[in-house]
């Protein structure tokens, strides 16, 4: 972990140096010194890491004192940086003064520089003394007893060990078996994945596959080779030959005088002539197929290739038409069942009826916290043979969590515990991930993970680093992080969106709890969570805790800020949900805690919250958010010059102080403002990082200004009188990065939408909200348009013969946006369409679908269209349609489509009707 610390810290003094050098006058040369030490320092980290993990104090309590201080000098230069700024833009001042403020500057050129040298000092020691406990040397020793081939050693499975107590997997094994040896795919791939995350029982499966009699009557030759890490090509090839042609001793020394390219060309031979079955046993990397890929044959083939991973990516990596199978956890029966077959204790006769049912009673409430996970169960009823009383029990269900989260090391391999196996998904992360990971035990349990949100979080925290000579923006590379977790199987997509990105992920509890044990052991996060008034407040936070998540659940708790200690420092992030605070609090906590990074409050309760003048100094800021809605916004916001994200939500009669020009690295921007008059023009001059801008009307900005924001990706804003200033038809500007639009305006008055439209050409959302003069023509859209809502347009004219020639549509969302009382969807049209909602269409009485119209549609809302009289006859030709649901809609509409009436033979394929409030 102090290595992501150390590179990110490395990086972010690169980019002082590079963009803040007029600053840094008088400790460049110091700077550059302790930024070369640094990256000398970082070349020993990545061993010291395995040091730590095998219980080395000496080099932890080192690893400690490295990461602290990368982050002091990293705040004694970024302190320095914003001073003398301040001091630059002082503007014109008396001779006297100036004298004062370089006397001044001089003492803080002198302060920094002996800070930063001693800081250097202190490096180039802890340097020395890894060095001395055998940090360096472990570089370049053969490493023949280190733990981490222990480790590999113990997770590595072998071919001929059969488990008989296997639980759930009958489903699994079946659609596996008729993958290898079936031709329903006509893709007929090469490759079949079984992924998951560790413990879920991928070997298992695989193993009970391998040995499956009609997988063993298709093929003519099997080979297992177990993949570890560090994959050793050669051994492998080796390994499988052998287990395809039995060789004998003579025949085994001529396969290992081979050279590579023979071996491998022999192998790919071997496999073209007979119908093979090669299973790879956790394969871990790309980079790991890329070196065995030349001796496997391409193309169609009766040769297959099964393989277990953690990694979604690898399958489709080696073989394009790969089949990925995803093996779920066990519900609560099934786990039951697994438990009783690992569990000794019910193999043996029980006298004591109430004593047997007991501790079944007991198990069950233990295993609810394995989350159906097979080898937390099967640790859980190994840990448990022991147990023979149900005092013993009741003390084991106290510690279960413990146990379950942590394990313990047994002889017996079968009774491993669960840590090594999830903690080694933590482990072989690469360096850049863990912070990211870390970072996932700020959500409590179960939670939905935003992840938009994570990645703003993660940017500004510095652990996301932009690529070089790349045109990935640092939220791309923030995404990509995260997917990388995806990939390892260490979270879970709960949603997608339309373009097929990840919008929210979930933690599982098991790798949750490793998640919030590293990050309390590695001093990154301090989780609080406070459940009701009776309950005690929390000790003080750690002095050395970088993080603090605080939630309430359902009550308020002003004093939040006393949970971070008055002396703490060290505080770099504060996330606070539910509860209520006042401007006081806010100003004693602001006072206290400046080194902040991320500022994230959520409360529930509060009383015309005002954001005190002493926000401005949190000059660290790099996120501000307040979900909470703030009375006044205080000009010192200003001197926030580092902040990417600003969120804040205002009430209707309250403007921004024109300051927002000062934040010269803002990139996402979300504020809430009126329909009204601004009181005067916001400047924009400066901001050309901007992605996003919520919550403005263009009455806002000088036109001229708005105009420059060319690198905006999502923009929601209200239109003004001062539209043709901006949009021209046809458009002055265009703003080609744009991908979501918002546009709001006020009903009282139609407007023009073709001009706003045509100037957003390549938009992949659009939501247009208020009266409009008429809808564009299809070629004026976006060709990219996959989401479209309309709302209070009020349209004279079926929408419906324009919408349904664009040809990328995929969602679209009618809400009293016609006044028509008829509709017509034609043959052909809408071919993409998968959704399609219809609310408050008050006039609308007849809506027609030809045959062949809406041939993608699998989902269908009708919200309180009162006149519309009776289904489409064409849903009958719609063969996708999974779903209707009927909202708030008359009786006798909904007499006719359901079962019996009239209009059902229209809808009886669809599988799910859903009626709401329809009687």
């Amino acid at each position: 972990m102090a290595e992501a610390v150390v590179s990110c810290v490395i990086e972010r003094l690169g980019d002082l140096l590079i963009n803040e050098a007029k600053f840094l006058l008088g400790v460049k040369g110091q700077i550059e010194n302790a930024q070369s030490k640094l990256q000398c320092m970082n070349a020993f980290l990545q061993d010291a890491d395995a040091f730590v993990r095998n219980g080395d104090q000496r080099v932890r309590l080192l690893v400690v004192k490295v990461r602290d201080t990368s982050y002091d000098l990293e705040d004694v230069i970024e302190t320095y940086v914003f001073k003398v700024a301040l001091k630059k833009n002082e503007g014109v001042v008396s001779k006297l003064k100036r004298y004062v403020c370089i006397s001044k500057k001089g003492i803080d050129v002198h302060g920094v520089g002996s800070k930063i040298e001693e800081i250097s000092s202190n490096i180039d020691t802890w340097t020395s003394e890894l060095q001395k406990y055998g940090v360096h040397e472990s570089m370049v020793m053969a490493a023949g007893t280190s733990s981490n081939q222990v480790r590999e050693q113990r997770r590595q499975a072998y071919s001929h060990v059969v488990e008989n107590d296997v639980v759930g997997f009958e489903k699994d094994i079946k659609e596996l078996v008729a993958h290898l040896t079936g031709k329903e795919n006509p893709q007929n791939p090469r490759v079949i994945s079984v992924c998951g995350m560790g413990g879920l029982g991928k070997t298992t499966l695989a193993r009970k596959v391998y040995h499956h009699p009609q997988v063993r009557s298709h093929f003519d030759c099997f080979a297992w080779a177990s993949i570890s890490q560090q994959c050793n090509r050669r051994n492998v090839w080796e390994e499988i030959l052998f287990a395809f042609t039995s060789p004998t001793k003579e025949r085994r020394e001529e396969i290992k005088i081979l050279s590579d390219g023979e071996l491998a060309e022999e192998l790919y031979n071997f496999q073209k002539e007979k119908k093979c079955l090669v299973l790879l046993d956790d394969i871990w990397s790309t980079d790991t197929w890329d070196l065995l890929k030349d001796a496997f044959p391409r193309g169609d083939i009766d040769s297959k290739i099964l393989l277990t991973t953690r990694m979604m990516n690898i399958g489709p990596y080696a073989d394009q038409h790969c089949y990925i199978h995803k093996p779920t956890c066990l519900d609560e029966n099934q786990s039951w069942e697994l438990f009783q077959n690992k569990s000794s204790y019910f193999g043996k006769d029980q006298t004591n009826i109430k004593d047997a049912e007991r501790m079944e009673a007991i198990g069950r409430e233990m295993l609810k916290e394995c989350s159906g996970l097979p080898l937390a169960i099967i640790v859980l009823g190994g840990l448990l043979s022991t147990k023979h009383s149900v005092d013993e029990w009741e003390e084991m269900k106290r510690n279960v969590v413990r146990y379950i989260s942590k394990g313990r090391e047994h002889g017996d391999s079968e009774c491993h515990g669960v840590s090594w196996v999830l903690g080694l998904s933590y482990d072989e992360l690469p360096f850049y991930l863990k912070p990211c990971f870390l970072y996932l035990a700020r959500y409590p349990e179960d939670a939905i993970i935003q992840v938009k949100e994570l990645c703003l979080m993660l940017m500004a925290e510095g652990f996301i680093s932009p690529k070089r000579h790349s045109a990935e923006t640092i939220e791309d590379v923030a995404y990509d992080y995260l997917s990388e977790l995806v990939e390892r199987s260490m979270v879970q997509v709960e949603n997608w969106g339309l373009r097929g990105k990840m919008k929210t992920f979930r933690i599982h509890d098991l790798m949750r709890d490793l998640c919030v044990s590293k990050a309390q052991d590695e001093n990154f996060l301090h989780l609080v969570e406070l459940r009701n008034q009776l309950e005690e407040p929390p000790k003080p936070v750690s002095t050395v805790a970088r993080r603090v998540s605080i939630y309430f659940h359902g009550f308020s708790h002003d004093n939040f800020f006393s949970f971070v200690d008055s002396k703490n420092g060290s505080v770099r992030c504060l996330t606070v949900d539910g509860g209520g605070t006042t401007q006081q609090v806010l100003r004693r906590g602001f006072n206290r805690i400046l080194m902040l990074r991320v500022l994230n409050l959520s409360f529930l309760i509060n009383n015309d919250l005002k954001l005190p003048e002493e926000i401005g100094k949190l000059i660290h800021l790099r996120l501000l958010s307040i979900s909470t809605e703030v009375e006044k916004i205080p000009s010192s916001i200003g001197n926030l010059r580092y902040l990417q994200t600003l969120k804040l939500r205002l009430e209707s009669d309250e403007r921004v102080p024109d300051v927002i020009w000062k934040l010269e690295q803002l990139r996402h921007l979300h504020l809430s403002m009126g329909f009204g008059q601004p009181a005067f023009k916001l400047r924009l001059p400066n901001i050309r990082n901007l992605q996003t801008l919520k919550g403005f009307s263009t009455e806002c900005f000088h036109w001229n200004d708005f105009l420059q924001l060319r690198n905006l990706k999502k923009l929601r804003i209200s239109l003004g009188e001062n539209l043709e200033n901006i949009y021209h038809n046809p458009p002055t500007v265009t703003f080609d990065c744009l991908q979501h639009l918002q546009v709001s305006k006020d009903i009282r008055t139609a407007i023009d939408i073709v001009p706003v439209i045509l100037s957003y050409p390549q938009i992949y959302k659009l939501k247009v909200e208020g009266t409009i003069v008429k809808l564009p023509e299809y070629n004026q859209f976006s060709p990219n348009l996959i989401k479209l809502q309309l709302e209070n347009t009020l349209l004279k004219d079926d929408p419906m013969p324009t919408l349904e020639k664009l040809s990328s549509l995929r969602v679209l969302f009618l809400h009293a946006s016609y006044e028509g009382n008829e509709m017509v969807c034609s043959k052909g049209g809408f071919p993409q369409l998968e959704s399609l909602f219809m609310e408050f269409l008050g006039n609308l009485e007849e809506w027609k679908v030809e045959e062949g119209a809406l041939s993608s549609l699998h989902f269908l809302r009708i919200v309180s269209c009162w006149k519309l009289r009776r289904v489409p006859d064409g849903l009958r030709y719609i063969t996708t349609l999974k779903e209707m649901k009927i909202k708030d809609m008359p009786r006798e509409f909904k007499e006719r489509v359901e079962e019996g009436g009239e209009d059902f033979d229209r809808v009886e394929h669809v599988p799910s009707r859903v009626f709401l409030y329809c009687d």
